[in-house]
């Protein structure tokens, strides 16, 4: 496959990304790790990776990973619940074996990121039961057990990004491949500056929590 260029995140991207301000990112990500005077987490999602991690599996979907997905903001309906921990529950684990638990998007063969690749498949069986399944939903649940390798799509980062979901994954790999991994490098080292953060969460999620919290604060 020829090889992929995105190169309008340059011009279309938030600058606290594109310039790789420090200062500016390291306050976002305090804000949204903060924890309120009353012991509670500032925005739910900072507990994203900890609702996740309670299921321990990472070839299958269960009520844990439908948690987590919450903590974004958005539920699993009933009648996918049951599809997905049901019928479904097969064919999702079959999937979620051919893709890698411990490779990070801007490790991956980018073919494995096009459609017909495990995760476009996965995506396809997440949404087919035409039960409320939608993309925002399905990029959640599926960020969920491969948080180092799907990034998130909502409202928050196609605001932020301007991207839909043609060659979305592809399109985080090449920013973050960028000018010899500078991006991918930045997200590195800006976590040492936020201390609550947790070990577990991805450079990739890091990215996610930027874009998401730029259009939060315009909003």
């Amino acid at each position: 496959m020829a090889e992929f260029e995105y190169t309008q995140w340059r011009h279309r991207w938030p600058e606290v990304v594109v310039q790789r301000r420090t200062d500016e990112a390291v306050e976002l990500l305090r804000r949204y790790y903060a924890v309120t005077a009353a012991g509670r987490p500032a925005y739910s999602g900072s507990q994203f990776e900890a609702m996740a991690a309670l299921n321990s599996d990472p070839y299958s979907i269960g009520p844990a990973d439908f948690t987590a997905a919450s903590m974004l903001s958005v539920d699993i309906p009933a009648q996918a619940a049951i599809r997905l921990l049901g019928r479904d529950a097969c064919d999702i684990t079959a999937l979620l074996q051919d893709i890698p638990v411990d490779v990070d998007i801007i490790d991956i063969d980018p073919d494995d990121l096009v459609a017909g690749g495990p995760g476009s498949r996965l995506w396809q069986v997440l949404r087919r039961g035409n039960d409320g399944m939608g993309r925002t939903r399905t990029s959640k649940l599926i960020a969920a057990k491969r948080p180092r390798l799907i990034p998130i799509g909502d409202s928050f980062v196609e605001q932020a990004t301007g991207l839909d979901t043609v060659d979305y994954w592809r399109q985080f790999q090449a920013v973050l491949a960028a000018d010899d991994r500078a991006i991918w490098t930045w997200l590195t080292q800006i976590r040492s500056g936020v201390p609550n953060m947790p070990a577990a969460v991805s450079n990739l999620r890091i990215l996610d929590v930027l874009l998401w919290m730029t259009v939060d604060q315009q909003r």
